[in-house]
């Protein structure tokens, strides 16, 4: 079990109403009703799985479920919550790695979101195999949408003098909007993201980004040290 499932301070987030869980016994509830989620999400699709049915593999009582999570839906957007969250940690930690060009970081950047959507099969059920779509789903999406894009811009920003452009964290989200959608074009077709599609979703980001950043930028003092430094030529940004 995930030891953040456990953790009260993300009740206002994962819970369907504010509810402040105050006792050991609370916080056990919420961890095994997501567990539980969880677990039937490695073995059947979302669509086939009810409230009723997680209430009874995590052993609660519904009535008693329902001031944690109000539906099906709280649950899984929970769970997606834990995704992004995950991801959002994972990113951060290529601050303490150095990489040769844009693109270099860019492609781990990838890598990592490979990784942790992969990391259980719940993630890709949630994320690319179900059909229905809710507010809060697409409000959790923007979010880690907009967050990853200032994460990845800054990434590169730290490490490489980018063009002096306006409209670059728009475009940094565009070219991860193209890795999500050959993501979940592989995960559709083949059940898996495949070696040869997070490959083709590294070749297009970048070269999508290519269009608008320089291949080889000089890398910055702080940042860059013992890399090879290339001038680049700015480009203007789109209309």
């Amino acid at each position: 079990m995930d030891s953040r499932l456990e953790d009260a301070s993300l009740a206002p987030e994962l819970g369907p109403r504010k509810f402040k869980f105050t006792s050991r016994q609370g916080r056990d509830r919420r961890t095994r009703l997501l567990g539980a989620t969880r677990e039937l999400l490695r073995e059947r699709s979302p669509e086939s799985i009810s409230f009723a049915d997680v209430c009874q593999k995590a052993e609660i009582p519904r009535p008693s479920a329902y001031h944690f999570f109000s539906n099906i839906q709280a649950l899984f957007q929970g769970l997606r919550l834990l995704h992004a969250e995950t991801l959002i940690q994972r990113t951060t930690e290529l601050e303490h790695r150095s990489f040769p060009a844009w693109p270099d970081y860019l492609e781990a950047l990838v890598d990592t979101a490979r990784e942790v959507t992969l990391s259980d099969p719940a993630y890709p059920a949630l994320i690319y195999g179900y059909g229905l779509d809710f507010a809060e789903t697409r409000e959790i999406g923007r979010d880690l949408d907009g967050r990853l894009a200032r994460l990845a811009l800054a990434g590169m920003q730290d490490r490489f003098q980018l063009p002096d452009m306006a409209g670059l964290e728009g475009i940094c989200s565009i070219a991860l909007s193209i890795i999500d959608s050959i993501f979940r074009h592989s995960y559709r077709r083949k059940g898996q993201i495949t070696d040869a599609m997070a490959l083709e979703a590294k070749r297009a980001a970048v070269a999508y980004l290519k269009l608008y950043i320089p291949e080889l930028c000089p890398p910055r003092i702080d940042k860059g040290a013992g890399l090879d430094t290339q001038e680049g030529a700015p480009v203007a940004p789109p209309e």
